[in-house]
């Protein structure tokens, strides 16, 4: 006798900061229990816009002469007003058999713990979701799981094993996110042999791909100590790699769009965990210096192209400016400033 297929929820909330971790609960561990019908079924994503203009609800009631599954994934659902979960709430009274809703509730931990929105914590849909157990909560990566989440990502995923010192390296050295946790897994598997991955095969890869390394460096630069900054480039004993430049700035330069983001209002995809940092760093340094920063990376990459100056010397003196602003010491900031003066 065949066993009766498991019916599928009428919807879904996923509450968890790290919006990725939280679809692939879904994608990977949720919908696999429903066969090949929902795994292929259509996937189409929403946003607070589309429930105010009522986008969303127009696809919930759509029919259509073609008989297949659809998954809408609703994104930033912790923005969306009382009113517009009322309206959530109600369409989701007439459940639909060939739709599954999935609310992504995406908000900042506080003081270390996820906290439920008061309008989405007032809903029926969201009380009858807790009783049928069709919530997914996670706090998302944080320091204490760090370690088993990478663990576990690696094994399952990539067949790799990793010693503690890997573990420990990879920690300081990426984003607590679960893209970039998958990004790095899946480079170290090229590199790793017979699905053992060492610390030599991390410190390869890290040179294979510089930006891996900065993060450490862009960390001190922020907390405008120069001695830190400097013994972070010297650590090993040896002057800093020419090619480290251009990198540098490509990592520089995205993290200056990021806090002019954050300082405008507009919207930024960052970890939970450093949301709070990123716009008190924005907020210190302001437009004006955020300014100056993108403009001294623009005339550094200026001054090597241009025959100038050598990439180490426009590397250190950058290093110096750069420290300074963060520092809010705003004197003597002429050097690279000089070079294109002279160039007009």
């Amino acid at each position: 006798m065949m066993q009766e297929a498991q019916q599928i929820a009428g919807f879904y909330f996923c509450h968890c900061p790290d919006m990725q971790m939280a679809k692939e609960h879904i994608e990977e561990n949720y919908l696999s229990s429903f066969g090949e019908a929902w795994q292929h079924a259509e996937r189409r994503t929403f946003w607070p816009e589309d429930i105010a203009n009522n986008t969303f609800f127009s696809a919930l009631d759509s029919n259509s002469f073609e008989i297949k599954n659809k998954i809408f994934y609703v994104r930033d659902c912790h923005d969306l007003s009382m009113e517009n979960w009322k309206k959530i709430s109600q369409a989701l009274g007439r459940p639909r058999s060939d739709v599954f809703p999935v609310f992504f509730i995406h908000n900042s931990l506080e003081k270390g713990k996820l906290k439920l929105p008061a309008a989405v914590q007032k809903q029926k849909c969201y009380e009858f979701a807790k009783k049928k157990g069709w919530i997914y909560e996670s706090a998302g990566i944080t320091e204490n799981n760090f370690a088993a989440i990478i663990e576990k990502q690696a094994a399952a995923k990539y067949g790799l094993s990793l010693a503690n010192d890997v573990i420990n390296i990879l920690k300081e050295t990426l984003s607590p996110d679960f893209n970039s946790i998958n990004n790095v897994l899946a480079q170290l598997s090229l590199f790793a042999g017979q699905g053992e991955v060492s610390s030599s095969v991390v410190a390869q890869l890290t040179n294979y791909t510089p930006e891996l390394g900065l993060f450490d460096l862009i960390k001190k630069i922020e907390t405008g100590n120069s001695k830190e900054v400097w013994q972070n480039l010297l650590k090993d004993g040896k002057q800093p790699d020419e090619g480290l430049l251009f990198a540098f700035i490509a990592v520089m330069m995205r993290e200056m769009r990021t806090l002019w983001k954050i300082k405008a209002n507009e919207q930024v995809f960052l970890p939970s965990s450093q949301i709070a940092n990123k716009t008190n760093i924005a907020n210190r340094l302001g437009f004006t210096n955020i300014s100056k920063i993108i403009s001294l990376l623009c005339f550094a990459e200026y001054s090597v192209k241009s025959g100038k100056k050598s990439p180490l010397e426009t590397f250190e003196e950058l290093i110096k400016d750069i420290t300074k602003i963060y520092a809010r010491d705003n004197s003597d900031l002429s050097i690279l400033f000089s070079v294109c003066d002279r160039a007009q």
